[in-house]
């Protein structure tokens, strides 16, 4: 896979415009810094940072979901005699008014 190019002013945007990544990126950098002091050992830096790794890609798969289903929403809305309907009021139809055979 190729690494993706960004500038610096690109990627403050982004992080901006997505609060949680932000967040979270700041996490795994306390991780790699040490800030906390308390991954004196690799293996307790490896588990750290793993888990932040994992906790990153769900909030970005999340983040990829959203953007799917905003973007479907747009695109339905913009077809002609499409238009969104409420919920459905119904909870179907109740056991004791369906007809017996």
């Amino acid at each position: 896979m190729a690494t993706a190019k960004m500038s610096g002013e690109a990627l403050f945007a982004f992080l901006d415009a997505h609060p949680n990544l932000r967040d979270r990126m700041a996490s795994i950098i306390s991780a790699i810094d040490d800030s906390e002091g308390n991954l004196k050992e690799a293996d307790a830096a490896e588990e750290r940072i793993i888990e932040e790794m994992q906790l990153l890609g769900r909030e970005a798969l999340q983040g990829w979901a959203d953007k799917q289903v905003e973007r479907t929403e747009r695109e339905i809305r913009q077809q002609p005699h499409m238009h969104r309907q409420g919920e459905k009021k119904s909870a179907g139809i109740r056991k004791s008014a369906i007809s017996r055979s």
